[in-house]
């Protein structure tokens, strides 16, 4: 029938009991005459496990061994479902990163698939095997082991996808899909039939943790359709994430809240805002973007009556430490700011289409948390998302107040100011 790359994360490997079901769903779908590829994550917490191990021996162990222990916990899941799959009769034959051809940068811990070279997956596929490839994890030109970051599969998945040219990669998890929102917020969340792989791309970028953000970015670059699915559940279409042509048509689409965020503002008298200023801005900004340091809702604030203007943006807080000493470094060259770092604080997206013109949409948003005075800290609008940052305990509450006033419960509801 068709080639099927089929990705099972953490919770559906979690033990031999839930290894068994996942080998269950492939050869279920290989005897319905599929060609299929199965992508494995490392059982349960097996990968935080191996980090507070080596936690204990060192406080900071070496990027290269990182990656050489972390990525033994895929190793022993490719092993394991193998042998489940064989006992169900079907042949398998598993894979390591190397051994499938994932070839990537050599940036220990978050490296970058460069290439797949898929020459013995494809020769497993041809025998009529299901071929087991560890996820997470991939070789150097080198010969060094690499481990792609949090969420590695779904890249894994979705890279073997293209290399393979299968027809769909379908990503079973332990939710059933994708939903307008975090269902354990908003018990209403309803979820999407299909989605595009631009507004699931912010989803993902800003706190939706169904997916990681740049295995959203290879499909769509590589036109491969995911569908979001449940292990326990297989029966269930789950999501489909495609091109904006064959999604549903909606102005917003869904919400997304990220705890991991903190402000950092910096202060200065606005007569020392000169070129040399500006220069340290732009110094700072590239520094930032060296050490692959993420940053978003970038605002110049200057007020008519005060004699001070302010520089905000917002990184993750694992960031924070090495942000404030870059800031230390370049002190002069940015005027020698005052600086102010606030962690407690939420980053609330709304998420949807042609969001730039409709101004409605902030005006709602502003509105509706108005009403409920919960104070808006910080807002950005774009094309695809309106976010704002509230402070942390507000945050849930603003998520289920946003999510009622769009109407994101109602199956073909819209929103109307």
């Amino acid at each position: 029938m068709g080639r099927l790359v089929q990705k099972f994360g953490g919770t559906s490997v979690a033990d031999v009991k839930k290894i068994r079901k996942a080998a269950e769903i492939a050869v279920k779908n290989a005897s319905e005459g599929n060609e299929v590829a199965v992508v494995v994550s490392a059982m349960g917490h097996t990968t935080d496990h191996l980090i507070s191990m080596a936690e204990e021996i060192s406080d900071s162990p070496d990027a290269r061994e990182m990656d050489m222990l972390m990525s033994t916990g895929e190793q022993v899941s490719i092993a394991l479902m193998s042998m489940a799959i064989q006992s169900l009769g079907w042949q398998a034959r598993s894979f390591t990163g190397h051994q499938a051809g994932i070839i990537t940068g050599s940036s220990h811990g978050t490296a970058k698939i460069r290439e797949v070279r898929p020459d013995k997956v494809e020769s497993s596929l041809k025998r009529g095997e299901i071929a087991v490839v560890a996820g997470f994890q991939g070789i150097t030109d080198a010969n060094d082991i690499t481990t792609l970051g949090r969420g590695g599969s779904d890249t894994t998945a979705v890279a073997l996808a293209g290399a393979l040219s299968a027809e769909r990669c379908d990503i079973y998890t332990d939710v059933a899909g994708v939903y307008t929102c975090d269902p354990r917020i908003v018990p209403e969340a309803r979820k999407l039939s299909a989605i595009s792989y631009e507004e699931m791309l912010e989803l993902a970028a800003t706190g939706a943790q169904v997916m990681q953000a740049r295995s959203i970015e290879m499909a769509m670059d590589n036109h491969v359709p995911i569908r979001v699915r449940s292990t326990f559940k297989p029966e269930d279409s789950g999501t489909l994430i495609t091109n904006r042509l064959a999604a549903p048509e909606y102005t917003v689409c869904g919400l997304s809240l990220d705890l991991n965020q903190a402000s950092v503002t910096l202060k200065c008298p606005s007569q020392d805002v000169d070129a040399k200023r500006v220069e340290g801005v732009s110094s700072l900004f590239t520094r930032l973007q060296e050490l692959n340091i993420a940053t978003d809702m970038v605002m110049l604030l200057a007020r008519e009556d005060e004699p001070f203007q302010e520089f905000a943006f917002t990184v993750e807080k694992r960031s924070v430490p090495r942000v404030l000493s870059i800031i230390e470094s370049l002190g002069k060259t940015l005027g020698s700011p005052h600086i102010h770092c606030d962690t407690d604080i939420a980053r609330i997206s709304v998420v949807g289409r042609r969001l730039t013109s409709r101004p409605e949409v902030v005006a709602t948003v502003f509105d509706q948390l108005s009403s409920a005075a919960i104070p808006v800290l910080m807002v950005t609008s774009a094309d695809l998302r309106v976010s704002i940052v509230v402070p942390a305990s507000y945050a849930k509450e603003a998520v289920r107040l946003v999510h009622e006033r769009f109407n994101l419960a109602e199956v073909g509801m819209d929103f109307a100011p």
